[in-house]
């Protein structure tokens, strides 16, 4: 037993004692990480080793963000970090409690010193280009960030807003790496307390406390993976098991005649678990959850190893690596953004320019990284002013009230967003081209206007699909979604009801358009209800599904659409089909290996017997098709940095070949119940010519990969207008 926990060599006890005395300490060493010249009766012995084991965290970081299929578990290296900063962290609280000289102030200090000179440059710069190059609403998104991340709560803003890691949203924010700051920091807030705890009590309640910590955290990723992804990820008590390991290692290791048994064996183990770990895990893999062991155990074979373990003498101590690991911090801190703004500056990889190519910007980081720490980082730890530390929070309290003033008014300081607002948006039918049967055709003529740098940034937030409707009231006979809207109420004998997901809400506009035309002329028009949620298919594989299918049932509306993102559901990359098949991830978060296309043609059967059944109560059943889409339609692929570059439309021909399966499947389904096929591609495309931008104006017609801006579908989608014309006919 040892009650006081005296603190000894952090290695292998006296076999290694002599050779970490000739290392010098991480106060004797400007690079350690833990520590400055101002702070010497709290360094520990510095372990070049662990410097290395930081270029193992970060490079497969660095190498997934710019290269995802290089390397695609490359994003638990943060894991990595984590483990290591519990056992630094807690080697320094165990000692300092130990012999008494712990001080709350001394230990923020000592953070406040290492992490903000580095984080308020990279912060200001991403602040500085976001302002430039960001359209309101990815301003918007970064601002938010950027004000949690200055209180070190990136994770919860993240968490907040239900995104996943992997999310494509996410991935455009330029400050979501700084989610992993915010779990550290926070771990910072309470471990000193338990670390506390841990020197006072008895060895073996000690040792106790910490095995319950870390396995309860443990059971709450687990628990939480499935039934709240995000939550697992981003929570911090999902992921303190992991900088609790970190600490488990510094105290075992601090325990009077330890000694690594095997340290080469256990060495080599942990270099296999985060091998593993980067080189076949991936974005589809439920993690963290089980896995998150292969790096946490991972890391702490390589840490209990010691300095002399094979892997650690000849490949983590190599001066190479150490230097990576010295700019570590700051090499995460820099890539992401850099990768980021050249993804939004230049969408279409092909057309990059070599300066924004991912392994130039990857040198760019590196040399970033190697000024910020020389240059900034270690200069502010080790200058002795006292007042170094209210100057820097006195920054960072800028930077969160400029992140809180910027995520308010976005629109105010985006400049592409003052420049998108000076391109007038059609509103008046002489600018509609028709088609040889007098129907408006997007895609008739040749282009009359060019499309411009600020009509392309135009579309990126014209999306207001909801103007003119009513929202649906709690007590509604066509239910209790807060997502229904209804368009000219009180005619339930004339009733038209549309069912699907965004697509479906994209639509309104044109009805919207004919009702006015219908009372400028004095027509009837029929009471029109959208049940559409964005993400949300009308399908059995959807919880609210069920619950529309009894509305429409007991309504009985003169007229039924079903519109929906179809190839987003129906992308099966799986074998064997399923009892219960499921429809695929809404947004393309996954390669959806769970559906099969047996499972497709059970759903699809399943939805043909839906609207038989519809079509057998006297409702004229309407079902979208498949419209020309892609990232071809994207405005932010028709920009080339600054400029607009070559813009050239899509073929029909083409479209319908690519996903002819599940054409083929769907229109099957709709002709067999006797439906009507809804083709957009009548308004959208013309001869085979599907342009991305109207003739007419240069406008581009949708708003992202998928959705119509409400001009086109309020002035363009005369195919809807069959919808109506079945009330009456």
């Amino acid at each position: 037993m040892n009650p006081r926990n005296e603190p000894i060599t952090l290695n292998q006890a006296d076999v290694d004692a002599k050779a970490i005395a000739r290392q010098p300490s991480c106060e004797q060493n400007p690079m350690a990480t833990e520590s400055t010249a101002l702070l010497a009766p709290h360094a520990i012995a510095y372990r070049p080793d662990i410097d290395g084991l930081r270029c193992v965290a970060v490079l497969p970081v660095v190498l997934y963000h710019a290269y995802p299929t290089l390397l695609p578990g490359g994003f638990t290296g943060v894991d990595v970090f984590f483990v290591i900063s519990g056992f630094l962290i807690s080697s320094i609280l165990f000692k300092d409690f130990a012999s008494g000289k712990f001080s709350y102030e001394t230990f923020y200090v000592r953070r406040v010193r290492r992490i903000f000179p580095s984080l308020l440059l990279v912060m200001a710069v991403v602040l500085s280009l976001s302002v430039a190059w960001y359209l309101a609403p990815a301003l918007r998104d970064m601002a938010e960030t950027l004000y949690a991340g200055a209180i070190f709560g990136a994770n919860i803003q993240v968490l907040s807003r239900n995104q996943g890691y992997f999310d494509a949203s996410t991935k455009e924010n330029p400050l979501l790496h700084l989610w992993s700051l915010g779990v550290e920091e926070q771990f910072y807030m309470v471990w000193p307390i338990v670390a506390a705890s841990i020197v006072a009590l008895p060895r073996t309640s000690a040792l106790a406390l910490q095995i319950v910590l870390v396995v309860g955290s443990f059971l709450l990723n687990v628990g939480l993976l499935h039934a709240e992804h995000p939550w697992s990820f981003y929570f911090p008590l999902c992921r303190f098991w992991q900088m609790a390991t970190g600490g488990l290692v510094a105290f075992v290791q601090r325990q009077k005649g330890f000694e690594t048994r095997s340290p080469d064996m256990l060495s080599v183990l942990g270099a296999g678990l985060l091998l593993v770990g980067y080189a076949f895990l991936n974005e589809a893999s439920p993690f963290p959850g089980v896995y998150a062991l292969l790096p946490t155990l991972g890391a702490a074979c390589l840490i209990v190893a010691g300095p002399l373990a094979l892997v650690n003498a000849q490949i983590l101590h190599q001066a190479p690596i150490i230097f990576v690991g010295k700019i570590s911090y700051a090499l995460y801190l820099w890539h992401w953004p850099l990768l980021v703004f050249a993804k939004a500056r230049y969408s279409d990889d092909a057309y990059r320019p070599f300066y924004m190519q991912p392994h130039v910007l990857l040198l760019l980081a590196f040399g970033l990284s190697v000024a910020t720490t020389f240059g900034i980082e270690n200069v502010v730890r080790r200058h002795p002013s006292p007042r170094i530390v209210p100057l820097l929070a006195l920054g960072m309290v800028l930077m969160a009230v400029l992140g809180l003033v910027v995520s308010l008014y976005p629109a105010f300081f985006s400049g592409p967003a003052r420049l998108a607002a000076t391109a007038p948006v059609a509103t008046a039918t002489s600018f509609v081209t028709l088609d040889d049967d007098g129907q408006p055709n997007i895609s008739r003529m040749p282009r009359r206007e060019p499309p411009t740098v600020a009509k392309l940034l135009a579309a990126d937030s014209d999306w207001a699909p909801n103007d003119g409707y009513i929202p649906l009231s709690p007590g509604s006979p066509f239910g209790p979604y807060d997502y229904g809207w209804v368009l000219n109420p009180g005619d339930d004998d004339n009733l038209v009801m549309v069912l699907g997901d965004s697509h479906a809400e994209m639509l309104r506009p044109r009805f919207k358009f004919l009702y006015d035309q219908a009372r400028r002329v004095g027509k009837p028009f029929p009471t029109v209800v959208f049940l559409a949620l964005g993400g949300h298919p009308p399908l059995d594989c959807v919880g609210d599904h069920a619950g529309h299918v009894a509305i429409v049932t007991r309504l009985r509306p003169k007229a039924l659409l079903y519109s929906s993102d179809w190839p987003q559901f129906f992308r099966p990359t799986g074998e064997a089909p399923h009892d219960v098949p499921r429809c695929c991830a809404a947004g393309y978060r996954d390669d959806c290996a769970y559906q099969s296309w047996g499972d497709v043609r059970t759903l699809l059967r399943a939805f043909q017997d839906e609207m038989t059944r519809f079509q057998d109560l006297g409702t004229h059943v309407f079902a979208s098709s498949l419209n020309p889409e892609g990232r071809r339609f994207h405005y932010r692929n028709m920009l080339q940095g600054g400029d607009v570059r070559a813009i050239a439309p899509v073929r029909l021909s083409a479209y319908r070949h690519q996903h002819s399966r599940l054409v083929s499947l769907l229109e099957g389904a709709i002709r067999g119940a006797n439906a009507t096929i809804v083709d957009y591609a009548r308004n959208q495309c013309y001869n085979d010519v599907c342009e991305v931008v109207s003739t007419a104006r240069g406008e581009p017609i949708l708003k992202d990969n998928d959705h119509y801006r409400p001009y086109y579908a309020k002035y363009y989608l005369s195919v809807l207008d069959q919808v109506v014309d079945a009330v009456y006919n």
